[in-house]
C-alpha cells in the first residue's frame, strides 16, 4: 500500500461484509484498506483494494494480535500525520474492538458505541424488554437463564442465544445459527446442545412466525454521535435467504425499498431508547395478525450484506468517514432507490420465485440493469476474482438442491409417522 492516503481504514475479518465496506471506501475516497484476518479466503482474495495482515491467532488471542497490527501499521506510517479508523466485519470483532478500545493508539478511531451501550443493545433479553417499554412489536418471547423449558411454552418455537458474540466462536456438531423446533423434545435438546458445548449465557425462545422469505426484511440505520439525529435508513426486503443450518438467515437477495412510516418510527424509538449511535441493522418479519412488522434484534454494526445500502446511493463509508474522522455534518437522506442485491444466479432466483409476486420486481431490476453483486467491483476485477464469483454462483445450485433433498427427507419422516 502506498503511504499517500488521506486516512488508513483497517478492517478486522475477511468475510463478504468486510469486502463490501472496503469497496465502499474505495468507491467514495479511492483508498486501499488494511485487512486483518486469520487467513485469506475467497471473498477477499486477490484484491487490489486490500492490503493483507494475516494473523492466524486473531480469534483466539485478539489482544496480542491487536498490539502487533497497530505496531505494524504505525511503523508503516512513521512520521506521517495520517489518521487511522478501524472496523469489525462481524459481531465478535465489533465486540473485541470495543472491549480493547484502550489498546489502540490515541489517534486511532473506533467508530462504535461504548461497551455499556453495546451490552444492553445486543442482549436479546434486554432488547425485547426495551421493545415492550417503547411499544415496538416483537414475537412472543421467553428468556431462559438455564436450559429448562417453562411450563407455559408452546410449539413451534425458535431458539437462539441471547448473546451472539459468546455463541459465534463455538464449533460443535449439530450447531445451528438458530434452532427451529416443532416439539418440546426438540426444544429441550437444542437448549442442552448449546449449553453442553460451551455456550455460557442466557437463551431466547420465541413463537415461530410463519411466512416466506419475502415476508422478512432488514433495516440499516445510521444515527450520528454528534447531533443524535438519524441520517440514513434503508429498508431491504429479503427476496431469498440461506436455509443452511449454520448460515440460516443470511441474506442472499435483497430488494431495496422506501421504509414504511411505522418501521421508521419503531427504529427511531429503539435507537433513541438505547442511545445507540453509528450503524445498526434490524431483522424484521411481517405479521398478518397486527398488519405490521415484528422486530427480532438490533445488530450493532453493518451487516454482512451491507452493500445493499451502498448500492442505493447511501455509501456507508461516507457516514463513517465524514462523521467520525472528519467531523463534518453529514446529510440526512431517507429516500431509497429500488435496486436488487443478489449473490445467486438469475435463473436460480427466478425459479425460486416462480410463484411469488415479487418476481415481477426482480425481472424489472434485471431489465433496467439495477442488479448488483457485492463482490463484482469493476475496479477490482481479475480472473481470480471472476472465477470465485462464478464458482460461488454455481455452488448455490448445489446448495439449494441439498436443501430440497433435506426437506424431502423431513417430509417423508412426518408422513411415515
Amino acid at each position: 500500500m502506498t503511504n499517500t492516503q488521506p486516512f488508513v481504514p483497517i478492517i478486522f475479518g475477511g468475510n463478504r461484509g468486510g469486502y463490501s465496506l472496503a469497496r465502499a471506501l474505495h468507491e467514495q475516497y479511492g483508498v486501499t484498506s488494511d485487512l486483518v484476518l486469520a487467513q485469506i479466503v475467497g471473498p477477499v482474495a486477490h484484491s487490489k483494494i486490500l492490503d493483507y495482515h494475516v494473523h492466524p491467532a486473531i480469534r483466539t488471542d485478539f489482544k496480542t494480535v491487536l498490539k502487533q497490527v497497530t505496531g505494524e501499521i504505525t511503523a508503516e506510517y512513521q512520521g506521517q500525520d495520517v489518521p487511522k479508523i478501524v472496523f469489525g466485519s462481524d459481531d465478535e470483532f465489533v465486540d473485541d474492538l470495543i472491549a480493547y478500545r484502550d489498546v489502540f493508539p490515541e489517534d486511532w478511531i473506533v467508530p462504535y458505541v461504548p461497551q455499556s451501550v453495546l451490552k444492553k443493545a445486543v442482549d436479546k433479553s434486554q432488547f425485547y424488554q426495551m421493545c415492550e417499554k417503547v411499544g415496538v412489536p416483537y414475537p412472543k418471547t421467553w428468556h431462559l437463564k438455564d436450559p429448562i423449558l417453562p411450563s407455559d411454552v408452546t410449539v413451534p418455537l425458535v431458539i437462539k442465544p441471547a448473546i451472539t458474540p459468546s455463541y459465534q466462536p463455538l464449533h460443535f456438531a449439530g450447531k445451528h445459527k438458530v434452532y427451529f423446533c416443532d416439539s418440546l423434545d426438540e426444544a429441550s435438546r437444542a437448549l442442552n446442545l448449546m449449553r453442553d458445548n460451551g455456550y455460557p449465557d442466557d437463551f431466547v425462545m420465541q413463537e415461530f412466525i410463519p411466512g416466506v422469505d419475502t415476508d422478512q426484511a432488514v433495516v440499516t440505520c445510521y444515527r450520528s454521535p454528534h447531533d443524535r439525529e438519524i441520517k440514513m435508513m434503508v429498508f431491504g426486503r429479503i427476496i431469498l435467504e440461506d436455509h443452511g443450518p449454520e448460515s440460516i438467515g443470511n441474506h442472499l437477495v435483497i430488494l431495496s425499498e422506501d421504509c414504511s412510516h411505522s418501521v421508521f418510527q419503531h427504529v427511531k424509538q429503539l435507537m433513541e431508547a438505547f442511545d445507540f449511535t453509528g450503524f445498526a441493522n434490524f431483522d424484521l418479519i411481517w405479521d398478518d395478525r397486527i398488519n405490521d412488522y415484528l422486530f427480532f434484534e438490533l445488530n450493532p454494526r453493518l451487516g454482512v450484506s451491507n452493500y445493499y445500502v451502498t448500492m442505493t446511493g447511501h455509501n456507508v463509508a461516507y457516514y463513517y468517514i465524514e462523521d467520525y474522522l472528519y467531523r463534518q455534518a453529514v446529510k440526512s437522506d431517507l429516500k431509497t432507490e429500488k435496486k436488487l442485491f443478489s449473490l445467486v444466479p438469475k435463473k436460480l432466483l427466478q425459479f425460486e420465485l416462480r410463484d411469488n409476486p415479487y418476481l415481477k420486481d426482480v425481472k424489472m431490476c434485471y431489465r433496467e440493469g439495477q442488479v448488483v453483486h457485492p463482490l463484482y467491483y469493476p475496479a477490482d476485477m481479475n480472473w481470480h476474482r471472476q472465477s470465485y464469483i462464478m464458482l460461488s454462483k454455481i455452488n448455490f445450485y448445489r446448495k439449494f438442491y441439498r436443501n430440497y433433498q433435506e426437506l424431502k427427507k423431513q417430509s417423508k419422516g412426518i408422513d411415515d409417522k
